[in-house]
C-alpha cells in the first residue's frame, strides 16, 4: 500500500488543472442586514468541499475558489438555516432564524456532507460556542452532547472518561484534525485539550467502525483545529481566578503568498483545592493549507505538555481505608499528533484523496513505589477515491494501514526487559450515499486485517504467543427522510475495539478477539412555532458482546484460559432535545437522556456474572437519567449565556480499591455556571465566569470531590481587518 500512495502522491503533485484559481468575496448577513460574523462557509461541487472559510466580525469573507464545474456556497452559523446559493449569488447571503446548529462538514461519512443531511446522531459545537463559552477545555464543551457522560477525578486535570450511550470508556474513537488520538487498546483522557486550539468538535453516536476502523463502537469525536479565516486575524487572551488559576493564549491565523497559516499557543495553570492537586498544561498548534487549480493540500500538528498531581480520592471514604492525601503520587504526559492531506479533482466527478498521520503518546507516573511509563505510536496512511455515479448517487471507496505499538513498565518479557507490543491493520472499504429530493439513504461496509506479531512469555504466566491474524466485517446503513418541517432519521452499525497492550499481556490466551458491538438508532425531529422552535427524539440500543473478561473462581470452568471474549452486556434508551430561536440576541437550548444498562451472562453460564457484578445490574458510572440547558443572550455590547447539566444517582466502584471492595451509590448533582461578555469596541472584550454557581458539593467520580464555587474573569482582544 505504501508503494501505491508513493506512486499516486508523485502522479498528483505533477498534475494541473486546465482553469486557474477564482477570488469570490461577499458579506453574510441576517433578515434585519446585520452581519454575521464567524459563519462557516464552504465552496462545494460534485464531490465535496474544494474551498473553506470563516466569515470577519463584519460579515465580509473572501475566498480563492479552484477552477471546477457547478460550484455553489454552502453558509451554515447557529441559530440560522444553512443556505446553499450559486457562486455569482454570494455577494449579499441572507440567512434565516433558525433554532438549528449546523455545519458544512461533518462526521460519520467518508463522504462530505452537511449535518442537516446526515442520518446518524450527529451533534456540533461551534466555533461561535467555543470562543463565546469561554470554557478551559474541550470536555467542558463536550459535556452539553446528548448520550454523553463524563466522569473527572476531581479537580482540573484529573484523568478524564466519557460514557456515550453506555459504553465503555474505551469504546469512543477520538480524532484531532483527522488523527486518531486513542492510545492502545481505545482509552482516551478527555482532560487535556484546551479550548484555544479548538475551532469546533464533531460529535456522531452510534457504532461508527465503517467508516473509522477500531475503537468507534459507540461514536466518533472529531476535534478540529483553528482554521483561517476570511481576513488576518490574531487572538490574544489572558484570565486568572480561583485557585489561582492562569490561563494565556494566542492564535494567529492569515494568508502568506497563497498559502493559510494559522500558529496557536495556550498555558493553563491551576493550583488546586489541596496538596498535590495542582496542573499545568501547555500547548502549541500549527496548520498550512494551500489551494492550487484543482489541488488542494495541508499540514497540521498539534502537541500538548502536561502535569497535574495525584492527590488520591480524598472525598467519601465508604469503607475507611484512605489513609490520607497523596503529596507523592504525580503525572506527566506530552502527546502530539501530525498529519497530511492532499486531494485532486481529476474530473468534475471524481477526487482522489491521500492522508497521512502519526500519533505520539508519552505519560510518566510518579509514586511512593517508583516511577513507570507508558508510551503509544500509530502511524496510519489511506488513500480514497470519492466518484459523482450520478446527479443522486456518490460513492467512496478505499484503502488504509497503519502500526499500533505500546510500551509500559509493566509489560515485560522473561528477563524482566520492556519491549514495544505492536498490532497491524489493514482495511478496504466502500461507501455509497443516495439523495434524491427528501430522502438521504447511506450504505457501507469496512474489512479490517488485524495481525499481531509474536509475542515473548513474560517466564510466569504468559506463554510465547505465536503470530497470529484476525479479520473483521463491519456494515452501516443510515435513511433519513424530510417533509415539510418534519425529519426522520435512522441508523444501524457494528464497532470493533481490538484488546488493550495489557489486555494481551496479562492473559493465557493467545486468541483474544476484538470486543463488538451492535447498535440501532431511530428517532423524529420536527420544527414548531413557524420553525422558531425544534425537538428532537430518538431512540437507541447498543448491544456489546466478546467483551474481555478474567476469569477466577467458579469462573474459571468458562474457558480454560485466564481471560476470554466471554461477557455481555446492553445499553438502550432515548435522547430528547429542544430548541428555540424566538429572535436573533436569544437562543435557548436543553436535552435529557433517558439510559437503561445492564449487565448480561457470560457466554456459556447459567445467568453468571463476573464478580462482585450480578446479571441484570446496571452498569458502574453510568446514571439513568442526565441532561442539561443553555440559555444564551446577545444585546448590543451585552452577550451572556447561562448553562446547567445535571445528572441522576449512579453505580461506582469503592474509591480506594475498586469493585473488589464494594459497589456504592454516588447521589446525582446540578451544576449551573454563569458566563458573561462585555464588548469595549475595537475586538476587545471583558468577561466573567461563574462556575458550579450554586456551590453544589457533589463527586462526579465517587471519592472526588468536585470544585466548588469558583470565578474566573479575562480579556479577549481580537485583532483583525474586518472588526
Amino acid at each position: 500500500m505504501m508503494k501505491r500512495s508513493l506512486g499516486l502522491w508523485a502522479c498528483f503533485l505533477t498534475f494541473t488543472g486546465a482553469l486557474s484559481a477564482a477570488e469570490i468575496a461577499g458579506r453574510i448577513i441576517d433578515p434585519s442586514g446585520a452581519a454575521i460574523g464567524g459563519a462557516q462557509l464552504a465552496v462545494t461541487n460534485q464531490t465535496g468541499i474544494v474551498a473553506r472559510t470563516a466569515s470577519a466580525p463584519n460579515g465580509s469573507f473572501r475566498v480563492d475558489v479552484p477552477a471546477t464545474e457547478g460550484a455553489s456556497l454552502v453558509v451554515a452559523a447557529p441559530g440560522f438555516a444553512t443556505r446553499t446559493v450559486p457562486l455569482d449569488q454570494a455577494a449579499s447571503v441572507q440567512l434565516e432564524l433558525a433554532p438549528r446548529v449546523d455545519a458544512v462538514e461533518v462526521v460519520g461519512s467518508t463522504i462530505e456532507l452537511p449535518a442537516a443531511a446526515q442520518a446518524s446522531s450527529v451533534s456540533e459545537i461551534t466555533p461561535e460556542q467555543v470562543r463565546g463559552r469561554n470554557e478551559p477545555f474541550a470536555m467542558d464543551l463536550l459535556r452539553y452532547t446528548p448520550g454523553a457522560v463524563f466522569n473527572q477525578s476531581g479537580y482540573p486535570g484529573a484523568v478524564s472518561s466519557l460514557f456515550l450511550r453506555g459504553g465503555n470508556s474505551n469504546m469512543t474513537l477520538v480524532e484531532i484534525d483527522g488523527v486518531p488520538v486513542n492510545s492502545f487498546g481505545g482509552s482516551f483522557d478527555f482532560a487535556h485539550i484546551p479550548a484555544e486550539a479548538v475551532d469546533h468538535i464533531d460529535v456522531v453516536r452510534g457504532a461508527q467502525s465503517a467508516v473509522y476502523g477500531s475503537y468507534a463502537n459507540t461514536g466518533a469525536i472529531e476535534i478540529t483545529t483553528r482554521r483561517p479565516g476570511s481576513e488576518p486575524e490574531l487572538d490574544l487572551m489572558a484570565e486568572g481566578g480561583s485557585h489561582w488559576e492562569r490561563r494565556f493564549g494566542a492564535t494567529g491565523s492569515g494568508t502568506l503568498a497563497g498559502f493559510g497559516l494559522v500558529a496557536s499557543a495556550s498555558r493553563y495553570d491551576n493550583d488546586g483545592p489541596v496538596v498535590n492537586s495542582d496542573y499545568r498544561n501547555e500547548d502549541v498548534t500549527l496548520r498550512v493549507s494551500r489551494a492550487f487549480t484543482r489541488q488542494r493540500i495541508g499540514l497540521h500538528g498539534f502537541f500538548d505538555s502536561n502535569e497535574e498531581g495525584e492527590p488520591g480520592p480524598w472525598g467519601s471514604n465508604p469503607m475507611h481505608i484512605f489513609t490520607g492525601i497523596d503529596t507523592v503520587s504525580r503525572a506527566k504526559n506530552n502527546f502530539s499528533s501530525y498529519g497530511g492531506h492532499y486531494e485532486a479533482d481529476l474530473s468534475p466527478r471524481v477526487r482522489e484523496e491521500i492522508t497521512g498521520n502519526f500519533f505520539l503518546y508519552n505519560s510518566g507516573f510518579q509514586s511512593k513505589y517508583g516511577f513507570s511509563f507508558n508510551k503509544d505510536l500509530r502511524a496510519e496512511g489511506e488513500a480514497r477515491t470519492v466518484v459523482r455515479i450520478s446527479p443522486h448517487d456518490v460513492a467512496s471507496f478505499g484503502v488504509a494501514g497503519g502500526r499500533e505499538e505500546v510500551k509500559n513498565s509493566y509489560i515485560t518479557d522473561a528477563s524482566y526487559s520492556t519491549f514495544p507490543l505492536r498490532r497491524n491493520e489493514a482495511a478496504v472499504y466502500a461507501e455509497n450515499r443516495y439523495d434524491i429530493g427528501r430522502l438521504y439513504l447511506s450504505t457501507g461496509v469496512r474489512a479490517e486485517f488485524f495481525r499481531t506479531p509474536a509475542i515473548p512469555s513474560d517466564g510466569y504466566s504468559r506463554p510465547d504467543f505465536p503470530a497470529s491474524n484476525i479479520s473483521r466485517v463491519n456494515p452501516k446503513v443510515a435513511a433519513a427522510y424530510s417533509l415539510g418541517g418534519t425529519r426522520l432519521h435512522s441508523s444501524f452499525g457494528m464497532g470493533l475495539r481490538p484488546p488493550s497492550g495489557f489486555e494481551l499481556a496479562f492473559t493465557n490466551n493467545p486468541a483474544l478477539k476484538p470486543e463488538r458491538t451492535r447498535s440501532v438508532d431511530a428517532g423524529v425531529e420536527r420544527a414548531l412555532l413557524h420553525g422558531m422552535l425544534m425537538v428532537d427524539g430518538t431512540y437507541f440500543y447498543n448491544r456489546y458482546y466478546d467483551l474481555i473478561v478474567t476469569l477466577g473462581g467458579s469462573l474459571t470452568t468458562l474457558s480454560h484460559y485466564k481471560s476470554a471474549n466471554l461477557a455481555n452486556s446492553q445499553a438502550q434508551g432515548a435522547e430528547f432535545s429542544a430548541r428555540l430561536r424566538p429572535a436573533r440576541w436569544v437562543l435557548v437550548s436543553g436535552g435529557y437522556t433517558l439510559l437503561e444498562t445492564r449487565i448480561l451472562s457470560l457466554d456459556g453460564s447459567d445467568a453468571q456474572a463476573p464478580l462482585p457484578f450480578t446479571v441484570g445490574q446496571q452498569l458502574t458510572r453510568r446514571p439513568e437519567h442526565s441532561g442539561n440547558f443553555t440559555a444564551a443572550f446577545s444585546r448590543g455590547r451585552v452577550a451572556a449565556d447561562v448553562t446547567g447539566y445535571f445528572r441522576g444517582r449512579a453505580l461506582f466502584e469503592e474509591p480506594s480499591y475498586g469493585a473488589g471492595s464494594g459497589l456504592f451509590w454516588n447521589p446525582g448533582f446540578s451544576n449551573i455556571g454563569l458566563n458573561v461578555n462585555y464588548s469595549l469596541g475595537q475586538g476587545m472584550t471583558l468577561y466573567g465566569n461563574l462556575r458550579n454557581a450554586l456551590d453544589r458539593h457533589y463527586e462526579e467520580v465517587f471519592g472526588f470531590p468536585s470544585p466548588l464555587l469558583n470565578f474566573v474573569a479575562g480579556v479577549k482582544w481580537t485583532i483583525a481587518r474586518g472588526q
